[in-house]
This record gives structure tokens, sequence and C-alpha cells, in this order.
């Protein structure tokens, strides 16, 4: 319940209102900007408070003004390198008010801009559109510009993050918000390993305290007690003060703790103690104005009296629960509330009202539900549009009525006459206009996808081409390595490449190339494989259904069965075996099943184990929106499923 708090604390730094109003004041005073000066005054600030780490909680419509301001000058007097500077201005202030699709939308575009690349700013917008992928749970996005984040801030002399900070915290968090406790956990080892080295006991207990909650999402609470243990242990005894972190801050996390340790089991803790503890994370929450955080404590502590049959101060607390998450709305937060609000109804035989909170809890399963209820809620409102002026023409049709019989026959005959000519005319010149442009769009589709057709036959051949290129310069490179351990990694990429090429050797020798038959390609696989490895007496079987997959599902899924076939040949057999490849289609997608008869897999329930060929079954998995397991069944079994 306290991942998102804890996450700020691995990346949050200490807020010091006074140099941060400071700076923002002296951005205010700036409006509006008109010059050279103001805009470069305007740079320094910006760095000042992006370097220090320190700014206020929330800007407000001054400081947005004065960067419009900069805007305007910089459009008719800037050069380039201005104009990339306001658009990062006004990223990091959508970044300040947690405008997470604005953040996307200009970071993408600013980070693929090589220009903007060259300067220091761009660290601090990697950090913002990182921190909103995560906040919009764009893992996998943010897998792909960890990289990118920790060259730019190497480059420019570790401004953005210290060099022990070393990132392994920002890998964990991703694999946390994945569900990969075990890498999530391995990586905070790490991070607290080099905090731990470097004598910086807060983050250390930080990273420790995180370690805690992947074993709580596992269901061991023993081990999450351990580590717990050890951050309140750190927090007690090493640490006095700080030279980033200001005292009511370190204190709050303190409170954060010890409140984690009493949630561990609350019908098992001492009552007084977990209220105490409570109380004290509620206290320091407001005090550093983490509205989620309180949130949260309300409901612990409503959850905490329900335990203890105190059920009127359990409604209390719930219903400051669900005031207080306005300031910081979450539709999982308020579910929560709801389920408890029901429990304590039955616990008081309120059956009507436990009956109404569990209907409203179940109205809030996830996010998306809010997504869809508001747009639910504009449909419905066009809906109530369109009646009203429904309502509106019959009303000025009666009118026209009223005035009809006012007003003489015949003027009302030529009247009505000349309209009619006027807008059958302008109507029969409109279906003129209409079906000569249905024409002339219907030819120019025809010509575009004729043209797309065999622009995309053209591409597939092409790169077919081109992968076989590479995968004969690989092998040509391969005969010079000397080492056994690089030529099977040689073989291993050229193994990746050919299944890629026989992907789009196949598509270009159907008719169709917007899908492929699965049954071929992955008989032909095996056949490729199986090959390299003449000393082995394989036999395999391959059943996949006959329906064909487009080319965004085959490849990742080609990929995977490519790795588990190569890891097979290698490790599972002595002399000879069997390969199993069973691909079928359910209701809603598809279940692949891959089975061979060799040793098995001995670090099969070692959560820490790494291995760079399971992690890229994984990440393809993620690819496929679907979800791998393995298991050793006389021998090796994986199950994938992914959606249609």
């Amino acid at each position: 319940m306290k991942d998102f708090l804890v996450i700020l604390f691995f990346l949050g730094s200490c807020i010091q209102q006074s140099f941060a109003q400071n700076q923002e004041e002296k951005i205010r005073s700036l409006f509006p900007i008109e010059n050279r000066e103001g805009i470069e005054q305007l740079r320094n600030l910006f760095y000042s408070i992006y370097t220090s780490g320190e700014r206020d909680k929330s800007w407000g419509e001054p400081i947005l003004a004065t960067l419009k301001s900069a805007e305007r000058w910089v459009k008719q007097h800037g050069n380039s390198t201005d104009r990339l500077l306001v658009e990062y201005y006004l990223l990091m202030y959508d970044d300040n008010q947690l405008n997470n699709d604005l953040v996307i939308n200009r970071g993408e575009t600013l980070v693929s801009n090589p220009e903007f690349l060259k300067l220091p700013e761009s660290i601090f917008a990697l950090f913002a559109l990182n921190s909103s992928y995560g906040r919009k749970g764009y893992y996998i996005q943010q897998i792909n510009i960890i990289n990118k984040l920790i060259e730019q801030n190497e480059r420019f002399g570790n401004i953005g993050r210290s060099k022990t900070y070393a990132y392994y915290n920002e890998l964990a968090l991703v694999y946390y918000n994945l569900r990969q406790f075990g890498l999530a956990r391995t990586n905070f080892k790490k991070q607290a390993e080099l905090f731990r080295e470097a004598d910086d006991y807060f983050l250390t207990s930080s990273m420790l305290n995180n370690i805690g909650l992947t074993f709580i999402k596992e269901n061991e609470p023993d081990s999450a007690y351990t580590y717990y243990s050890q951050a309140m242990n750190i927090l007690e005894n090493k640490i006095s003060s700080s030279e980033y972190y200001s005292d009511a801050y370190m204190a709050h996390f303190k409170n954060v703790v010890r409140s984690n340790i009493f949630k561990i089991d609350l019908d098992k803790a001492d009552f007084e103690d977990s209220e105490q503890a409570f109380m004290a994370e509620l206290r320091s929450s407001k005090a550093i104005k983490e509205p989620r955080t309180t949130t949260q404590v309300y409901h612990y502590l409503a959850d905490l009296y329900y335990h203890n049959a105190q059920y009127k101060l359990a409604e209390s607390y719930n219903d400051s629960t669900l005031i207080y998450r306005k300031k910081f709305p979450d539709p999982s937060i308020r579910k929560d509330a709801y389920l408890l609000r029901a429990k304590i109804a039955l616990a008081k035989n309120q059956n009507k009202n436990a009956l109404k909170y569990f209907d409203l809890a179940f109205t809030l399963t996830d996010s998306l539900y809010k997504a869809n209820e508001n747009k639910n809620y504009s449909e419905a409102t066009a809906k109530y549009n369109f009646v009203k002026t429904g309502q509106a023409l019959e009303q000025n049709e009666k009118q026209l009525e009223q005035i009809e019989k006012a007003s003489q026959l015949q003027r009302i005959f030529l009247s009505v006459v000349i309209v009619l000519s006027i807008v059958i005319g302008i109507i029969l010149i409109r279906v003129k206009k209409s079906n000569k442009l249905i024409a002339n769009q219907k030819i120019a589709l025809e010509k575009g996808l004729i043209e797309k057709q065999i622009m995309l036959d053209e591409i597939h051949h092409r790169t077919k081409n081109n992968l076989q290129v590479v995968s004969g310069i690989l092998e040509l490179q391969s005969n010079k390595i000397t080492s056994k351990e690089y030529t099977k990694l040689f073989d291993q990429s050229k193994d990746y490449l050919r299944s890629m090429a026989m992907i789009h050797e196949l598509l270009y020798d159907q008719e169709i190339i917007s899908s492929l038959d699965m049954q071929v390609y992955l008989s032909k696989l095996c056949d490729l494989l199986i090959q390299h490895y003449p000393k082995l007496n394989i036999k395999y079987q391959v059943k996949a259904c006959p329906v064909p997959l487009n080319f965004n599902k085959a490849t990742p899924l080609a990929l995977i069965c490519c790795e588990l076939i190569t890891n097979s040949l290698k490790h599972a057999f002595k002399k000879e075996g069997s390969i199993s490849i069973i691909l079928s289609r359910s209701t809603d997608g598809y279940l692949l099943e891959y089975k061979d008869n060799g040793i098995g897999f001995n670090q099969i329930k070692n959560n820490d184990y790494y291995n760079t060929g399971l992690n890229l079954i994984m990440m393809l998995a993620e690819d496929l929106d679907g979800s791998v397991n393995f298991k050793n069944d006389q021998g090796f079994l994986c199950r994938l499923y992914f959606k249609d």
C-alpha cells in the first residue's frame, strides 16, 4: 500500500522551502521577459533549481506566465538553442504539475533532437520523461530511456545524480512495477551496497526498506520484517543529520519504516504501539505535505480500529480517507476504503450499508474504469446536447406553423417553392461535387494501396536480404575468433538473424504478407537450429493452430522459440532427445507450450538467478502482452500465454 511513497523516497531529494521559494520568486519577477538578459537569467535560475534538487511542491500560474512571455520573445528574436530551452522550461512546468501526457509529448520530441542532447538541461528532461513513464505505467519505455539517462549524466559530470547512485535503483523500480520482485530485490541490494560503501546511511536504509516491500509482495512477512528492522536500526543508531535531507524528512521516513513493521500483521501487533506509529506517520506526512501518504495512513488507522472492534473510530478515519484522497485522487485507494467500510458495516450488522459499499468498491476495480467512466460521461453529454437540439427544433417548427396559419396561402406557396428550389439546387451542386470528390479519392486510394503493397513487398525482400548479409558478415568474423565462448555468442546471434530472415522470406513468398503461418515457420526453425548440432539425434514435433499470426506477434514469438530451442540443444541433451512445440488458440489469446525431455533446468526455483536468455524471453513476453512461466516436468517445460 505504501509503494508509491517509497518510490518517491528513492528518487526524491530534500525540499528546503526558503531556497526554492526564493528562486521561484526570482522567476516570477522576470515577467515579462522582453530581452536577451531576461532569457539568460531564466536559464540560470532553472539550472540552479534542478542541480540543487530543491524546488517547491507546486508552481503557480505566475511561473507559467513568465515562461509564456519568454516563449513569445524567443519566437521573434531567439535562436535555435533558445527555442529548445523554452520547450524544456515548459516541459519542467508540466512535470511539476504532473501533466504526464504533456511531459511525454514534449519530452520525446526534445530528447530525440541531437542539438538538445548537447545541452546539460537534457539530463533533467530525461528524468522528467522517466518519471512520467513510471506514473503512466510505461515500464518498457523506462528501460529504453535509462541507458540514455546514464550516458547524459556521465557526459555532464553527474550533475543529475551522483556517481554513487549507479541506477540500480531505476532498474529495480521498473522490475518492481513489472512484478518481477526477485529481479527488483537483486538491484535494490546492489544499490544498497553502493550507498553503504559511500557511508550514505539514509539512502541505505531506504533501499533496505524497499527490499522488505518486495518480500511483502511475495507473502514472505518474516523476510520483510528482517529488512525493515535493519532499516530501522540504521535510522535510529547511525543517522543524526544529513547534507541533503532535512530533519523533518528523515523523521518522516523513520515513521514510515516503523509503520511498515506494524502493518505486517495488524492482528498480532500491539494495539497501542501500532496506533502510536500510525499517528506519528500521519503527523509527519502532513508536515512534509504528502497527501497520498496521509490518505493511506488514515486508511491503516481505520483498519487498525476495525481489527480491534472500535467501529466508531474506524468509521471516522474511513471518512477521513475518502475526504482526504480528493487532494491526490486514486481509484485504488477509494476502492480499498469502500471495502473496509463494507466490512465495518457487516460487523455492525448493517447489511444494507455493507451491500452499498461493496457495490461502490466493485465499480472501482482499476484506474481504467475511471477513464471509461469519463468517456461514457462525454458520450452521455453529447447525447443530452443532441436531445436539447431536437427539442429546440420542435419548438421552432411549432412557431413556423403559427406563422404559416397567419399568412396568405399564396405567399406561403410561393415562398416554399422558392426555398425548395434553392435548397434542391444547393443539394444537387453539393451531390455533384461530393460524387466527383469520392471518385477522385477512390482512384487515389486504389493507387496508394497498390503502391503500398509493392513497397511492403519490396521492404520484406530487402529486409530478408539485409539480414542474410549481416549473417554472412558474422560468419566471416566468427572465423577470426579463437575463444569458444565468443564463438557461441556469434553463433547464437546468427541464429537470431536467421530466424528473423526466415520470417521475411516466408512473408515474401506468400500472397498475404500481413501474417505468418506458424506451423510452417516453426518447423523450418527447428530444422535450421538442429542441423547446427550434428552429434545430437533430436526429434521434434510442431503443432500450430491453423490461424496465422500477424507480423507484430510472430516476430517476438519466433525469437522466444529460437531461444528455447537453442537452450535445449546446448544444455538439455547428451546424445539424443525430443522437442515438442504446441501453439494453440483460446477464446481471447494464444498458448505456447514448449517441452523437451532433457535434464531440466536446475535454477528453476531460484528467483535471484539472472540469465540473459531468460531475461530476453521475459522482455519478449512483455512485448506480446503475455505472461510466461517455467517448470521441470520430466524435462523442461515453458508455458507462454499472450493475448490476441
